[in-house]
């Protein structure tokens, strides 16, 4: 006789415990997803235990999930540079005597004279033209244009520095785009350059702009004007 003869086949589990190892891995599931999910994910907390771990406050907070074949807005938006006002001191660090000092970009000196200008800008079906101030780096102007001849016009107000040597090719920054009749507001210049405005007429008929720029620039000059 072999040893293999000798040998004994240990007997396989019963089906009892089978069903019994089934029944508390079900239960352990059905418990995890009524305790610990159920609050998390959908915040339905049916036994109060998940708001006392605060799982309700996770599905509450949950960003929406984002439509298949969707782009995300953070993928999609242009880059955006932007700055910040100064935050309120606190009362203890505030003294009345020793006020805060503004800088720039929030004042600032100008030793060129202060500029005002009001030009009329026509413009014929399918015409283009673009309107420009040559400002310094720091140079603040307001303005406000608006149709005197028309309903609409499409306006991109944007801006491009003169020293191509420290900026990419082609770089520029754009202010504001729209489809209107007017427009106002102001700009600090955030480089050497020329900084406008480019209309062109999207209507079937003739329109004319009235500008009007005050503050600090060295010129306000039209520098391009074609068809479509």
């Amino acid at each position: 006789m072999t040893d293999s003869d000798n040998r004994q086949i240990a007997p396989g589990p019963s089906s009892n415990s089978l069903f019994k190892s089934a029944f508390f891995t079900l239960l352990g599931a059905v418990l995890a997803t009524v305790l610990f999910i159920m609050p998390a994910e959908y915040g339905v907390d049916p036994t109060g235990l998940g708001t006392k771990l605060g799982l309700t406050d996770l599905e509450q907070t949950a960003p929406d999930p984002v439509p298949a074949g969707a782009v995300s807005s953070s993928e999609d938006a242009p880059k955006l540079i932007a700055g910040a006002f100064p935050s309120a001191p606190a009362e203890d660090d505030f003294d009345f005597f020793d006020p805060e000092v503004m800088s720039d970009p929030f004042s600032r000196s100008h030793s060129s004279p202060f500029r005002t200008d009001t030009i009329e800008v026509p413009l014929d079906e399918f015409e283009h033209v673009e309107v420009k101030a040559n400002m310094k780096q720091g140079d603040a102007l307001v303005y406000s244009w608006k149709l005197v001849e028309g309903d609409t016009v499409y306006t991109d107000f944007h801006a491009d520095p003169h020293h191509t040597d420290q900026y990419p090719m082609d770089y520029w920054v754009r202010y504001a785009e729209s489809e209107d009749a007017a427009a106002s507001g102001s700009i600090v210049a955030p480089f050497d350059g020329n900084h406008g405005w480019y209309w062109m007429n999207i209507e079937e008929n003739p329109v004319k702009v009235i500008l009007e720029v005050r503050g600090y620039y060295e010129s306000l000059d039209e520098i391009m004007r074609a068809y479509q």
